[in-house]
């Protein structure tokens, strides 16, 4: 899969919702036309009849104008509030259909079960660790991602998908939940809840005003006018609910038509990454054989019926409001020898007959472990960019090497919300006594004694991590951050920064641990970005940063070799035909970061040119170390563009 691509893909099919919003918003401004015309004509006794044959007697300028604002207005706001309720991120949603949030500490089997396969899924990918939801209430088999980007999703499962799958099958739809993730769905399902609310909002009004009459609330004056004032408001609430309704089921039809066919893209890709058909067919199968299948009952499930892993919610109009394929299609996709049955649930729940090493909640299946090296890695630039927002076995097989590899009490300490802040500042102690003490005195200042000592007490084991396992520890600890309150965030942040300029200079790692964090963190409070730069003139000078930075990184004093690397760099971005290799005190580190933080105002085509850019130009020796890896991740963390941890690396 080609991330790049795939979001190409989700923009082109944004712009074709556009259009089909803008035809349903026509159709609504119509039907409520002819409505509120069929309403003007019987008020106010026209002497022409509305079913009258001249055509000119059901155009009124004066009706029409005010009724297509008006229409555009409500369903515009509407549209616009719910937009402004989901674009707070993933957690958001999930938390809105009853979604809790699964503590990193947890000692559920089920739920660690889940968080250990989301965290795999998330290294082998690259992207930011999900926050993970189970939707205590419903015991059918269903899941659903969320969120705007990488880095504010969201992954829930219903209790019954973690009690009634496999590992295998729970992978299989977490690992289809990825691909949403990565291809750009989140965001479409997103703009598609918005845009149906909007045009649903008239029937919702129709319904109020309809209510309110029954129950006496609406009042006016006595005799004739009272009776005929409620009339009117009457003849209004069943306008508006006809009008809505039908906008609505127009909204609904999009809503499908625009869901179904990215279902089977998500289970093929699910394919693609776990190498195991069975996972995935095997949760559709156990889907249609219990009863509950994958039925929602929170009452706002429908809303995000797209969202989900399967069907949420009976489809009406003979399967036209289904926003997921049928089932039996969907296995058969990836099970084309299937004999049609489905999955007999024993008498008892299964989850009570299965055992913990059956349902391999203990661990996960073995796997070869390739052995990671420390010094320089064969490196193909093409291929490092091909494998950006990627699920392949192999990514997920050097995830679960890195985490395989990571000490135990580290990965609980990563998880601890008392103690992740620690383990970050551990990674940083320097070697030398007199600098490790020094920071060591700014922890104390800025967080207190015990931060301080629980530092130290980690700080051994930290040496025992492999350089390659670094990052994979710093994602771990992602989520646990999440959760500190806001003051506490900019305290560590702060801290985070001083420790880094302890000793006077900072080191390629140093930058790219500070980098992800503090871009994934701050992402969290401000998910829309919007795109401020369009044009590649417009980030000339800050691509030239990038490629002069990573030339002198990886050839130090080598002029030859610096030009050489910063040529075959630029050579990537034909549309800059002047860009110049800076001089070294022009794009150290600190100017890296000021240019990053532009680029990733960028837009996506500007993007992908900068990072095969910068891969060509880390690899002009077609090797990468370790650290000069790291470097080349956090640019594309910076960048929202997720990348795996390289090949043995």
């Amino acid at each position: 899969m080609d991330f790049f691509e795939a979001q190409a893909r989700a923009r082109n099919r944004t712009n074709r919702l556009v259009l089909l919003f803008v035809a349903a918003v026509l159709g609504t401004i119509g039907a409520g036309y002819l409505a509120a015309l069929f309403i003007h004509g019987s008020m106010v006794r026209q002497e022409a009849s509305f079913g009258a044959t001249s055509p000119w007697l059901y155009w009124n300028a004066d009706l029409f104008i005010p009724v297509a604002l008006i229409t555009v207005a409500v369903v515009g706001v509407a549209s616009l509030i719910k937009w402004t309720q989901m674009r707070a991120g993933g957690a958001a949603i999930a938390a809105s259909v009853g979604g809790r949030a699964i503590s990193p500490q947890t000692t559920d089997l089920h739920e660690r079960r889940l968080l250990n396969i989301v965290e795999e899924m998330a290294i082998a990918s690259g992207v930011p660790i999900p926050a993970v939801f189970v939707l205590e209430g419903e015991q059918s088999i269903n899941a659903f991602a969320a969120g705007l980007k990488t880095t504010d999703a969201a992954v829930a499962v219903t209790r019954g998908t973690m009690e009634k799958l496999s590992r295998d099958e729970l992978q299989a739809v977490v690992a289809h939940e990825f691909s949403h993730i990565l291809n750009g769905d989140m965001r479409l399902n997103v703009k598609l809840s918005a845009i149906v609310f909007g045009i649903l909002v008239i029937g919702i009004m129709g319904r109020g005003l309809l209510y309110s009459l029954g129950r006496g609330r609406v009042r006016g004056g006595g005799g004739k006018d009272k009776g005929g004032g409620i009339a009117f408001l009457l003849a209004i609430g069943i306008a508006l609910m006809i009008v809505g309704y039908i906008g609505y089921f127009f909204g609904r039809l999009i809503q499908a038509a625009v869901s179904r066919q990215r279902e089977f893209l998500a289970d093929a890709s699910a394919v693609q990454f776990t190498r195991n058909p069975a996972g995935i067919s095997g949760a559709l199968k156990k889907i249609g054989g219990y009863a509950l299948g994958s039925q929602m009952t929170h009452a706002n499930s429908a809303e995000i019926g797209h969202f989900f892993f399967a069907q949420g919610f009976r489809s009406n109009f003979g399967g036209l409001w289904a926003t997921h394929p049928p089932l039996a299609d969907r296995v058969l996709a990836v099970e084309p020898r299937w004999d049609g049955k489905f999955f007999e649930p024993p008498a008892v729940v299964d989850v009570a007959r299965e055992s913990f090493a059956s349902a391999k909640i203990g661990g996960t299946p073995p796997l070869h472990r390739e052995v990671l090296p420390s010094a320089r890695i064969p490196f193909v630039p093409m291929a490092v960019i091909a494998e950006i927002g990627a699920l392949t076995e192999a990514h997920f097989q050097r995830a679960q090497t890195a985490l395989a590899a990571i000490p135990e009490s580290l990965r609980t300490a990563a998880h601890d919300p008392l103690r992740a802040a620690a383990l970050v500042y551990a990674l940083l102690l320097d070697a030398t006594e007199p600098t490790q003490a020094k920071q060591c005195g700014l922890i104390t200042h800025h967080a207190g004694d015990a931060t301080a000592e629980t530092t130290r007490a980690l700080h051994p084991a930290t040496l025992t991590v492999e350089p390659s396992g670094r990052l994979p520890l710093l994602q771990l600890c992602l989520p646990t951050l999440r959760t500190l309150s806001r003051e506490a965030l900019a305290q560590f942040v702060t801290t985070l920064d001083e420790l880094i300029h302890a000793d006077g200079q900072v080191s390629p790692f140093e930058f790219a641990l500070q980098k992800m964090l503090v871009h994934q963190l701050e992402a969290l409070r401000t998910p829309s970005a919007a795109v401020a730069f369009h044009s590649f003139k417009a980030v000339e000078k800050d691509i030239a940063v990038v490629l002069s930075a990573l030339a002198y990184l990886g050839s130090g004093d080598d002029r030859d070799a610096v030009r050489r690397a910063f040529g075959m760099g630029a050579h990537q971005v034909k549309l800059l035909d002047e860009l110049a290799l800076l001089p070294r005190p022009a794009c150290g580190l600190t100017q890296l970061d000021a240019a990053l933080t532009r680029l990733a105002q960028s837009s996506l085509p500007i993007k992908q040119r900068v990072l095969a850019a910068a891969a060509h130009a880390i690899g002009a020796d077609g090797t990468v170390t370790i650290e000069e890896g790291e470097l080349y991740r956090a640019i594309a963390a910076s960048l929202d563009c997720p990348a795996p941890a390289l090949a043995g690396a």
